[in-house]
């Protein structure tokens, strides 16, 4: 429990990453790079210096296993009621083969754990998973290959291979859609998603309204922000009716 891991928040008391009352971990590194992006201080795998209301500061903590178990376990008590942890980032299954230890200790104290992904990752990296964590988030964004990779830095053959990993070995998965006006809402990007859901039926589906509320984070950083057109609630509502009729439950999500 001694290796060390870059985090740039523990956010106690969480909502909305899964079940219950929730200890979220926000682990500093991604593969990809999307435009629409909330938390940009998490897709660079080293520390960053940044400025905000004229205050310096860091994103990005070294801490060891011992220092996170310690923190997420003071609210332990919370979790016995359908709470627990989840990981989230950046990627947290970048840094699979090194948390490895902290995911068998929660796992043998019966705490729910779970992963908010982009399965751009090793395949090898999503099995060591497998033994540990109760749900995977699993973002479902662009599908058309070119376009992916184009905007992302995607590479769908290995993606989808890790989507069917997950379902081969019967873990529970909830897929996230972003509904990103101009990316993810296009008329060729919709079809793929529901070519895709029809194809690997998820336990349900969430589909997460676009917004601008990371672009203070984008401007401590240094980064040029370009903001986006707010989601309309009846395109939400299509693409979900189009979801609901395969079967699958869905709901439409501020967050």
């Amino acid at each position: 429990m001694n290796e060390k891991v870059l985090v740039t928040n523990i956010q106690r008391f969480s909502l909305h990453d899964g079940p219950g009352i929730r200890t979220t971990i926000f682990f500093k590194g991604c593969s990809l790079h999307c435009p629409w992006c909330c938390n940009p201080e998490n897709i660079s795998p080293v520390q960053q210096k940044y400025i905000k209301d004229g205050k310096k500061g860091i994103y990005g903590q070294d801490m060891s296993l011992q220092e996170i178990y310690n923190e997420v376990m003071k609210d332990k008590i919370y979790y016995e009621d359908d709470g627990g942890v989840t990981f989230s980032g950046g990627e947290p299954l970048l840094q699979a083969k090194k948390i490895i230890p902290l995911w068998k200790r929660l796992h043998n104290e019966e705490i729910h754990q779970c992963i908010e992904t982009s399965l751009s990752c090793s395949m090898e990296n999503v099995k060591l998973s497998l033994p540990y964590i109760d749900l995977y988030y699993v973002d479902v964004k662009l599908l058309v290959p070119e376009i992916a990779k184009r905007y992302l830095g995607l590479d769908l053959n290995i993606y989808k291979r890790n989507v069917e990993i997950l379902l081969e070995n019967q873990k529970k998965v909830i897929f996230r859609i972003p509904f990103i006006c101009n990316y993810t809402d296009t008329s060729d990007n919709k079809k793929e998603i529901i070519h895709f859901i029809k194809n690997n039926i998820p336990d349900s589906v969430e589909i997460l309204k676009g917004h601008n509320l990371g672009e203070s984070k984008y401007k401590s950083l240094n980064i040029d922000y370009k903001k986006f057109e707010i989601p309309q609630e009846s395109d939400l509502r299509s693409l979900s009716d189009a979801i609901n009729d395969l079967g699958i439950s869905v709901m439409i999500r501020n967050i």
